[in-house]
């Protein structure tokens, strides 16, 4: 989506007399201004505030002040083409036919003015070949207290100066508001509204500060946020609060976001779901008031559009690469604020949310895919190639049943459902079972059944490398480790060399002296080969900051060449370290350039405005 944060434009046209003529109108937050199909009757110029402009469900454009709406259907006397929708509390001038035509008499140079800004979105809008599949940009939050508790005194000020780390930040409360108009202003009044939104002018990132009840200043903070951001003390559950509700009725799933503070760190942060369930969200945090440095620059790069997200590949046994990747990443300074993957990457992203340490990921691969065998058992094909007992047993002992929302570091898993014939991303519930369903080889390891119904399977059957799924969750750098095996070679084979039934069990029950058949993949080659078909083109969709590493070592060995697994890591971290070092041929300048910011920021010193 276009975003716009367009200077005075034809203010400068339009100021003194001629602007003073037009009627002004205040447009409340969520309210259609325009819709598509109707009699375009007149225009409107953005005195403050931003609009969204929507077709078919699409996101096109945002439009903020300075700018006009609806000159399309107006200027050619046709109808809307878009529905316009605030996204903030706003005021528009009217422009209808006659005074469109004075203001012609007595503007010079206004036709062209607004001929040239038409161009100049239609631009914009043609030259978005691939729909924008990430998130849209967001500069306002409004931070609000859950269950009418004020707001930790040291909260405000860390996630600040963590955003300012980033970009400029203003923090803008009712005081402000009180210094600004008069202890008496209406937050709902035309001034106090466009006094908010100048508040964009001051500053690249824009908190306001709701208080815990709901009052209008409240109410009118929630009205200027991209996102609200609510806040809650995670030991002490309450229901919804009646500003909570209203941000809960007046902002989508898609707007909303949690942010849990603990007193301290603890192994595991208990109690997620019963938050989520009254407050659904798109994305939550959790941040330890003591000891959490790291949780609060985690949330600063979240909300300043720099969170650095991890996506895994499947990839059978060649998935032990992902732990030398994400080994060389933390020596070279690149935190992981999210983590997500398919199939084999789904489990080892579960064992870097869960903070299993490096070093020990291979020792508990051992355990499992060598000593155990888990993936070696064949049973009678009846569900599945392999007998998944041992597998189960395994993922349960090493990741538990424990919910997903619970881990301190956001992660998903991608699974394909059988039963809807779709996608599906595992966010909740317990995550051994997020990473058996992900990993379930369809016919090699039986489905998984959710107590919902669902029936799932491997993610690599739909979307092998899930960083779609991140763009959605979050804006900044990723790195994206592409583990699956390359396919584009021919299998020369003569078909009519495959034996039957009766060869094969005699060449099995007696294999010495029988002549070798042919080099043909065999049932898991042929499955893992099948899942990834269709899915070549997925690399369009990489954003320039997706870093993609793809490490060397896996040609020729099988997908279940578990007992390599050690060669796996280091060749992958070798590979790795060079490639953020910066000494790699591959071209990633640009994705590095921004894993580097994110990482360290900018320097803070002169990043946190005043409301003015």
């Amino acid at each position: 989506m276009t975003t716009e944060f367009a200077p005075e434009g034809l203010f400068a046209l339009l100021k003194g007399h001629a602007l003073a003529r037009l009627p002004q109108t205040p447009v409340e937050r969520g309210t259609k201004l325009l819709t598509e199909g109707s009699e375009a009757k007149a225009m409107y110029l953005v005195e403050s505030g931003r609009f969204r402009v929507e077709r078919g469900g699409v996101d096109l454009a945002e439009i903020g002040a300075g700018s006009v709406i609806g000159e399309i259907g107006f200027l050619t006397g046709g109808t809307r083409t878009a529905d316009v929708v605030a996204a903030r509390d706003s005021v528009v001038y009217r422009i209808d036919r006659p005074a469109y035509d004075q203001l012609c008499n007595d503007v010079d140079g206004l036709p062209q003015a607004i001929a040239a800004e038409l161009a100049e979105r239609l631009n914009k809008t043609s030259a978005r070949v691939v729909p924008d599949p990430g998130r849209p940009p967001a500069r306002t939050f409004c931070i609000l207290p859950c269950a009418g508790a004020p707001l930790p005194d040291r909260f405000l000020p860390d996630l600040t100066r963590a955003i300012a780390a980033h970009h400029t930040v203003a923090l803008v409360t009712e005081a402000d508001l009180r210094a600004a108009l008069g202890d008496r202003a209406d937050p709902a009044t035309p001034e106090a509204i466009a006094w908010m939104n100048a508040q964009e002018r001051n500053a690249q990132i824009v908190l306001f500060v709701a208080n815990p009840d709901a009052s209008d200043w409240s109410r009118a903070a929630l009205k200027q946020a991209d996102q609200a951001v609510f806040v809650a003390q995670a030991i002490n559950y309450r229901a919804p609060s009646e500003i909570e509700s209203f941000a809960l009725q007046i902002l989508p799933e898609s707007q909303r976001r949690l942010v849990l503070l603990h007193p301290h760190r603890m192994q595991k942060a208990a109690g997620t779901g019963r938050w989520l369930d009254s407050r659904p969200v798109f994305l939550h945090h959790h941040v330890a008031l003591t000891g959490g440095d790291g949780d609060i620059a985690r949330l600063g790069r979240f909300l300043a559009g720099r969170a650095i997200g991890m996506v895994l590949s499947g990839g059978g046994a060649f998935g032990v690469a992902h732990v030398g990747v994400f080994r060389a990443m933390a020596e070279a300074g690149f935190p992981v604020d999210i983590v997500g993957g398919t199939s084999v990457g789904s489990a080892m992203a579960g064992a870097f949310a869960l903070g299993v340490p490096a070093e020990e990921i291979g020792t508990r691969v051992e355990k499992i895919f060598v000593k155990s065998g888990a993936m070696r058992r064949i049973t009678v094909p009846k569900f599945a190639f392999l007998d998944h007992k041992v597998l189960d047993a395994a993922l349960e002992e090493h990741y538990h049943a424990d919910p997903i929302e619970d881990l301190w570091t956001p992660f998903y898993a991608v699974a394909a459902d059988l039963s809807s014939m779709e996608k599906t991303v595992i966010r909740r519930g317990p995550l051994w079972e997020a990473i058996r369903a992900s990993s379930a080889i369809p016919g090699v390891l039986p489905p998984f059944f959710s107590r919902d119904g669902r029936m799932l399977v491997d993610g690599g059957c739909i979307d092998n490398m899930p960083f779609r799924t991140m763009h959605g969750l979050k804006t900044g750098p990723n790195v994206i480790v592409n583990v699956q095996k390359a396919t584009n070679k021919l299998v020369h084979v003569d078909y009519n060399s495959l034996p039957g039934r009766a060869e094969l069990l005699r060449k099995t029950v007696l294999p010495f002296g029988n002549k070798a058949g042919p080099r043909v993949p065999g049932v898991i080659s042929t499955v893992m080969r099948s899942l990834l078909v269709g899915q070549a083109n997925l690399m369009a969709n990489l954003n320039d900051t997706d870093l993609m590493i793809r490490p060397p070592g896996l040609k020729g060995a099988g997908f279940l060449a578990w007992n390599q697994h050690r060669l796996f890591y280091e060749m992958a971290y070798k590979h790795a370290s060079e490639v953020f070092a910066g000494k790699t041929e591959w071209r990633a300048e640009t994705a590095l350039a921004a894993l580097r910011q994110a990482a360290v920021g900018i320097a803070p010193s002169s990043n946190i405005e005043g409301a003015a």
